[in-house]
């Protein structure tokens, strides 16, 4: 009996006791990068803040809940669409989609669907493909992020490259958006509201959309706590609005040191969802990971693919492109992140319909 007891092997951490002990060293990192503020860009915390807002993106977008212990508890209530929880909900129809995310937790559901009510309200979603958009030339300029075509199986495809958040938010103050992150979070509930209304406004399981995440921006510019805020908002504000609408989430061109806290946090996610997260970390990588979803004509080169939307080396601008014309009058090709990127970030057809009607917004509302 002695011998069975000391061969019994040590408990396995739980999921909840890693992520607390997580966020611990996090704050703790907090409180040395405060104390070394004066040095500079207390890159101490900023670099390990940085890369945990972009996995904790990646999985929100995924529709993992990163901010507490998942509870497993089946309905007590609100079990069925169109359920409601008191007052608040007395004559709101959950959305199934929040039904699905919620897995069968009551408590989650509810705080979910207030949270998507907040949202709507907020702003104005109800008329967001209808009102204009004055900050949509400024962040397509300095957060490069695109429409690029639809999957095999139809979904949306949406490529982004966050990074560099400090110039987003200083060519919106310049410009008189006095709450950038707010600018931001209206703007990509347009571009979102967008896709889902007319590249892939299929119900369930449908109504999706591949994110293309590509983390070669990520610099020590993004390592101010304002910036970590910033992202940490914005994917928040994403995962709130948007539950069950990823199709995958693929990570490119991921820092050295993502992959570390991949390894000893992606256990806290369930198997179906580390099967729409992909990380890769050299180009052929990407391109297999992504021939799955997509031709490889429709894939950008700088992504292993042949695609080209528009001339012959990727970055003419054949055809009058509005995009890049608008990125070399807000800030020249040197300023402005979004010009310096390949014609696959603004040219393929979907993004070019989008732009379109942004401006037709736009100039609505200005009476031209």
């Amino acid at each position: 009996r002695g011998g069975a007891a000391s061969a019994r092997p040590a408990p396995t951490p739980r999921p909840g006791a890693m992520w607390q002990a997580f966020v611990a060293l996090v704050q703790l990192l907090k409180l040395l990068d405060h104390l070394a503020w004066f040095l500079g860009r207390g890159a101490l915390a900023g670099i390990p803040w940085t890369i945990l807002a972009v996995w904790r993106l990646a999985l929100q977008c995924a529709g993992v809940d990163v901010d507490g212990k998942s509870r497993r508890g089946a309905f007590d209530r609100g079990d069925r669409r169109g359920a409601n929880f008191g007052d608040a909900f007395a004559s709101t129809e959950v959305p199934e989609r929040i039904v699905l995310s919620s897995r069968g937790d009551a408590n989650k559901l509810e705080a979910k669907m207030r949270g998507w009510l907040r949202w709507r309200e907020d702003y104005d979603v109800d008329d967001i493909l209808a009102t204009p958009k004055p900050s949509f030339e400024v962040v397509k300029a300095f957060y490069p992020h695109a429409l690029h075509g639809k999957t095999k199986s139809g979904h949306a495809i949406q490529m982004e490259a966050p990074g560099q958040f400090s110039k987003l938010i200083k060519a919106l103050r310049d410009r008189g958006f006095e709450d950038p992150t707010r600018a931001v979070v209206e703007h990509v509930s347009f571009v979102m509201s967008y896709a889902f209304a007319n590249v892939d406004p299929r119900d369930l399981p449908n109504g999706r959309i591949l994110r293309i995440i590509d983390m070669s921006r990520m610099d020590l510019a993004d390592t101010t706590y304002e910036a970590f805020m910033f992202l940490k908002t914005m994917a928040s504000s994403v995962s709130i609005a948007f539950p069950e609408r990823v199709h995958r989430v693929v990570i490119v061109n991921p820092p050295s040191g993502f992959g570390v806290l991949w390894s000893a946090f992606s256990p806290l996610a369930s198997p179906s969802t580390l099967a729409r997260v992909k990380v890769c970390k050299t180009t052929e990588e990407a391109r297999r990971v992504l021939e799955e979803d997509m031709d490889p004509r429709d894939i950008p080169r700088e992504y292993g693919g042949r695609c080209v939307c528009c001339g012959k080396d990727g970055r003419e601008d054949k055809g009058g492109s509005p995009a890049l014309a608008t990125f070399r009058n807000i800030g020249g090709v040197d300023a402005c992140p979004s010009a310096s990127m390949s014609s696959c970030w603004r040219d393929e057809a979907l993004e070019r319909e989008l732009w379109r009607d942004a401006a037709a917004l736009n100039a609505r509302s200005s009476g031209g």
